[in-house]
């Protein structure tokens, strides 16, 4: 159930990034002054927006002040999120033993009355364990702050207000260029080469973060009770996951600012499930001298 609830999600995050990126969306690669879009989420990047010009104008202007801060900020917001779903895992992980001697219970029994009562005992031991069958969900309620800061930072350099009075320029990258097309070309490499850079680093960040997550302490494995259907769930998951490295490194690589607004993410989910994992075991070895 649970591998399949992490496929479920992975496959709507898909989803909503294949959505994000611009497909059948003029409003994405216009102004941030045209109308168009979901209005609830236009509210939204209007104020995101807002922010990054503030921040940005009190930085002295530097769009890429405004822009790591309001990406930090956000990340930083989502955290409760992501510690409460990380914790469910947890303890989901500490329920198993007695899950899997439920289903040992009332294996082969499909009557009525004893898969009623199989349901009654299952959320029973949800319930000891803090466990919401809905707590899988969590995750989602961050898309769409996510989808508005995808969409802020692409639309960003295409509005008269931000590029009329802040410095787009970092180093050696320029937030307000376009990527000249075809990418391979060698009369237009010398322009593109920061777009293949950043996106390259988007990618590599995101594959070693995905390989991180994938490979947990032994503290959060479940061994012992691994079917061979979670098996090769785990394994679908695997390969959807690298997938998704390769697509988002596609579409960092036409935006300065999305690749820059990734590997910022990237890095922070690097350090925010080092800190969670830490939290998870010692949690996990505390409760376990409890019982």
């Amino acid at each position: 159930m649970k591998n399949k609830t992490k496929i479920l999600l992975l496959v709507v995050v898909l989803f909503l990034v294949v959505t994000l990126s611009g497909c059948n969306t003029d409003h994405y690669t216009s102004s941030l002054d045209t109308e168009g879009g979901f209005g609830w989420v236009q509210w939204i990047v209007s104020q995101i927006a807002n922010l990054i010009f503030i921040v940005s104008s009190a930085a002295g202007g530097y769009y890429v002040v405004g822009l790591i801060t309001i990406t930090v900020l956000i990340r930083v917001l989502g955290w409760p999120i992501y510690s409460k779903s990380n914790a469910m895992s947890a303890n989901m992980t500490m329920a198993q033993p007695d899950i899997a001697q439920l289903q040992e219970k009332y294996r082969g029994k499909t009557d009525p009355a004893s898969q009623r009562a199989q349901q009654q005992e299952m959320m029973a031991i949800y319930k000891e364990y803090g466990i919401n069958p809905f707590g899988c969900l969590l995750p989602l309620l961050q898309m769409p702050i996510f989808i508005a800061m995808y969409q802020t930072v692409r639309r960003i350099p295409l509005t008269d207000r931000f590029t009329e009075n802040l410095n787009f320029n970092f180093l050696w990258f320029n937030f307000a260029e376009e990527p000249l097309p075809p990418w391979y070309s060698p009369a237009n490499l010398g322009h593109n080469w920061t777009f293949i850079a950043l996106a390259l680093i988007v990618g590599l960040t995101m594959y070693f973060y995905q390989r991180y997550a994938m490979k947990k302490p032994e503290q959060l494995q479940n061994k012992k009770y691994r079917t061979a259907q979670q098996a090769q769930s785990e394994k679908t998951m695997k390969y959807m996951s690298y997938f998704m490295v390769f697509m988002l490194t596609a579409i960092a690589f036409t935006n300065l600012g999305i690749a820059f607004y990734w590997i910022i993410g990237n890095l922070f989910q690097f350090l925010q499930t080092y800190i969670n994992r830490k939290q998870t075991v010692a949690r996990l070895e505390e409760r376990k001298k409890t019982i």
